[in-house]
């Protein structure tokens, strides 16, 4: 009984009386086939079924679809938005999936290679030259041409139960080229990045090879790009101005480090804050996500 007063408290009244007249002309239209074993469907009211069983009518009521959470349809909107707009290729820059290595000691090595959502393949070396002092270097290879490398030299301190702090300093180069189709135009050029970085994190101990940590890169950035119609239509052949800018960059990222005793899948998931300036009327095209997966080796 409480099963039948669920399914007829799912039903509107008129889908109900339509069932139950249903129900009785097929009652009896069965009456009168008896003799042949034909008996009209009750899921559609419409068709007829052949059955071997002897006159059984089955009542199959229709339930509603329940609709799915208007909450539930906007977070997969805006999660589609962010993806589409870290996808972009159309940037100067963006989020640097760099190791973090959590060197630990004198000769602890980590080469670290994968690729990221923004389109791009890196790769970082990372080497504990002595007992406190680490090098690192790190290239990205992307789409449009896009290009950077740097270098870092730091300290590192092992905090007892498997921590680790690191403080590295550096100097990164690279080149960029967005594309906008309103005009159409490009803007296209090269930028040094002087730098400090903080990691922080746990490295794998006896009894667990999980890994995980954050760091947070903070620099100047000094920018020459080329403005080829990008800002606004200047002419085909030229010339074209080129913009000299100074901006604040801040770059944080955490990763998850899993796998073997030695060779693990490395996710990382980074961001980048630019504030200019210099002609701060004219934005800089830059990605503010990315997200990462590779392939981490500790020898």
């Amino acid at each position: 009984m409480n099963t039948l007063s669920v399914l007829l408290n799912q039903l509107s009244r008129r889908d109900l009386v339509q069932q139950f007249v249903n129900c009785i002309a097929g009652f009896v239209v069965c009456r009168m086939l008896d003799s042949r074993n034909i008996v009209p469907s009750c899921r559609t009211g419409t068709s007829s079924e052949i059955r071997n069983d002897n006159l059984q009518v089955t009542v199959m009521p229709t339930i509603k679809q329940r609709r799915r959470p208007a909450n539930m349809k906007s977070r997969i909107l805006t999660f589609g938005l962010l993806i589409s707009l870290t996808m972009s290729s159309c940037i100067v820059y963006h989020p640097m999936t760099t190791d973090i290595p959590l060197i630990s000691e004198k000769n602890d090595l980590r080469v670290d290679a994968g690729i990221s959502i923004v389109p791009s393949a890196n790769a970082t070396i990372s080497y504990g030259l002595t007992h406190k002092i680490a090098i690192q270097g790190f290239g990205s290879v992307g789409a449009d041409d896009r290009y950077y490398v740097q270098a870092a030299t730091g300290l590192y301190k092992n905090k007892g139960n498997n921590r680790i702090l690191e403080l590295y300093s550096g100097f990164g180069y690279g080149y960029g080229n967005a594309y906008k189709d309103a005009n159409p135009g490009n803007l296209l050029g090269d930028y040094q990045l002087y730098f400090g970085q903080a990691n922080f994190g746990k490295i794998a101990s006896s009894n667990s090879n999980f890994e995980t940590g954050f760091g947070l890169k903070a620099g100047y950035l000094h920018s020459n790009l080329t403005d080829k119609n990008y800002y606004d239509w200047i002419s085909e052949s030229g010339p074209f101005k080129t913009y000299h800018d100074e901006s604040i960059l801040f770059e944080p990222v955490g990763f998850i480090r899993f796998g073997g005793d030695k060779l693990r899948i490395n996710i990382k998931l980074g961001g980048t804050l630019i504030y200019k300036f210099t002609n701060t009327d004219r934005d800089l095209p830059y990605s503010y996500l990315n997200l990462g997966i590779g392939l981490n080796y500790r020898l």
